[in-house]
């Protein structure tokens, strides 16, 4: 029997995998493929990555498509960091008996640049048959894509698999990742028919890559909050949303930020008090006095808690939009300034909205502070340290931004 290996991420697996798996086995001969998924990759770090569990049963689910191909669990029964090499050793060991030639190690161009850094690659060039794919330009969303590490992250041409023997595939380059398809799930994109059937039915089932995530923190902010707090959280939602599109951010992290920045406003003040001390941070003195200021720290400590969200600019976006904060990301200020601006606030006229949006970032979200520090004065109410801190830096940048206009 000849067998050959397509080792990855498979985060998730796509039908470019069962593709070139299929084109192993018509072009080259090969009775089986074996989707090998990696437990810890050596060369890049997984972003946004199910767990290892997960991607194997994916696989497994992939698997099922065809009777010549079949998932190998040993890189994750394995742990640590997955090597190629030790891969082929295991394999050459479990199907002694059957293995008719080498086994065969399928690699896409951006591994095979690298292929001279791997483990033990000269021994593995030696002991098993070095397959090249061609890989398309991929769709990439560079918020979900995966980074590069160690030296890995320079290419250089000593090290490329041209050195070594090896086979080229003429497989169809179909222009599939799973950074596009892990966008595409979690802002509700069309993503159904890039997957198996299975890989599809099981994201949803497990709700992976935050399948249905915005809808989820709708319902919660629906169920748990007033009817006027909820509408304002719609509100800024929208407004979010099109000031990230006016700003060149994600539109969808601005609209799931601002439906999600209150949704432990109304909880009890003992309960804001105990999610808000997770986050490690100290409890101002203001906070003390006034536990339901600390409602965005609370509700930012639920997304990442109940909704597994990860994406730290939304995470740093909710939890600072009552205050503000110092470095916050563009992301942080769009919601820290939709949330006092929109529709619904009764200074927040089209005029008004309209000629905030005419400045740069930095200087409409240093107007809205402003605004927001000289009617806290003006009620004798206490001002935060930190919007005060805030305030100062944005005056910094917004400088900064006017002399680089200026040049």
């Amino acid at each position: 029997m000849k067998i050959a290996i397509l080792g990855g991420s498979f985060n998730p697996p796509h039908i470019g995998h069962l593709i070139l798996a299929d084109t192993v086995c018509t072009q080259l001969g090969y009775d089986r493929v074996l989707f090998v998924p990696v437990y810890n990759p050596p060369h890049k770090e997984l972003r946004h990555a199910a767990s290892p569990e997960h991607r194997l049963a994916m696989v497994e689910k992939m698997a099922e498509e065809d009777s010549r191909f079949a998932a190998e669990s040993c890189e994750i029964d394995r742990k640590g960091i997955s090597y190629t090499y030790d891969t082929v050793c295991f394999l050459e060991e479990k199907y002694k008996d059957v293995l008719t030639d080498k086994i065969g190690v399928i690699m896409g161009q951006d591994l095979a640049a690298d292929f001279g850094k791997w483990d033990n690659a000269a021994k593995l060039a030696e002991k098993a048959s070095l397959i090249l794919a061609l890989r398309p330009t991929e769709i990439r969303n560079r918020a979900f894509e995966n980074k590069a590490k160690g030296v890995y992250a320079h290419h250089e041409s000593q090290y490329s698999i041209e050195n070594f023997p090896h086979l080229v595939l003429t497989n169809p380059e179909v222009a599939i990742s799973s950074t596009d398809i892990r966008a595409r799930v979690v802002h509700g994109d069309a993503w159904q028919y890039l997957v198996s059937r299975g890989v599809y039915n099981y994201i949803r089932e497990q709700k992976l890559y935050g399948y249905g995530l915005l809808d989820r923190v709708q319902a919660f902010a629906k169920e748990n909050l007033s009817e006027k707090r909820y509408e304002h959280s719609l509100r800024v939602g929208e407004t979010a949303e099109k000031m990230c599109a006016l700003y060149g951010e994600d539109p969808f992290k601005g609209k799931l930020a601002g439906i999600a920045h209150d949704i432990c406003k109304e909880i009890k003040g003992e309960d804001m008090l105990a999610l808000a001390l997770q986050d490690g941070n100290p409890i101002t003195e203001l906070e003390q006095k006034k536990n339901s200021l600390l409602h965005g720290r609370a509700a930012a400590i639920k997304l990442r808690r109940d909704f597994n969200i990860t994406d730290q600019d939304v995470l740093e976006a909710v939890a600072n939009h009552t205050f503000g904060g110092e470095n916050l990301c563009n992301l942080a200020k769009i919601v820290f300034v939709a949330d006092k601006i929109e529709p619904g606030r009764p200074q927040s006229t089209d005029e008004y909205r309209a000629n905030l949006f005419s400045m740069s970032l930095n200087a409409m979200t240093l107007s809205v502070v402003q605004e927001n520090i000289d009617y806290l004065n003006e009620k004798g109410k206490a001002v935060a340290d930190v919007s005060l801190r805030f305030c100062e830096e944005l005056k910094k940048a917004a400088d900064a931004d006017r002399s680089k206009g200026e040049e």
